[in-house]
């Protein structure tokens, strides 16, 4: 199944290092059976556009693709996070990742959410 457009969605506690991050991604998209080079962009709420972050996207080659709160707020999801009652939004992996795909290819048919350690939550969209 090559060729896909993928996007990931990612939310995470203040002061998660970029090689936990990047560990993360990895691993979810080994997971998937996903490839790297599928994935076309890294998606988060504006706020969370950290310099580990930044340094992650850059390594990857993935372009970091952020949201306002009303953006994320527009979207349906399947699940609240622990986000909505912290920063008043729905969430912010599963969200982005879906915003993500709208921008840029229209539409969107499949969503997977996980976290790790706690401090992570990834959400991919096909």
């Amino acid at each position: 199944m090559k060729g896909r457009e993928v996007y990931i969605g990612i939310g995470f506690h203040r002061g998660v290092e970029a090689v936990k991050m990047e560990r993360a991604i990895r691993r979810f998209l080994e997971e998937l059976g996903i490839e790297l080079s599928e994935v076309k962009g890294l998606c988060t709420v504006d706020f969370r556009r950290t310099e580990e972050l930044q340094e992650v996207s850059a390594k990857f080659s993935i372009p970091l693709l952020c949201f306002s709160r009303d953006e994320i707020n527009s979207v349906d999801v399947q699940s609240r996070s622990a986000a909505s009652s912290v920063f008043d939004i729905k969430g912010v992996a599963e969200p982005c990742a879906i915003l993500g795909a709208m921008r840029n290819k229209g539409g969107f048919e499949f969503i997977k959410r996980e976290s790790f350690d706690k401090k992570i939550t990834l959400a991919v969209v096909f």
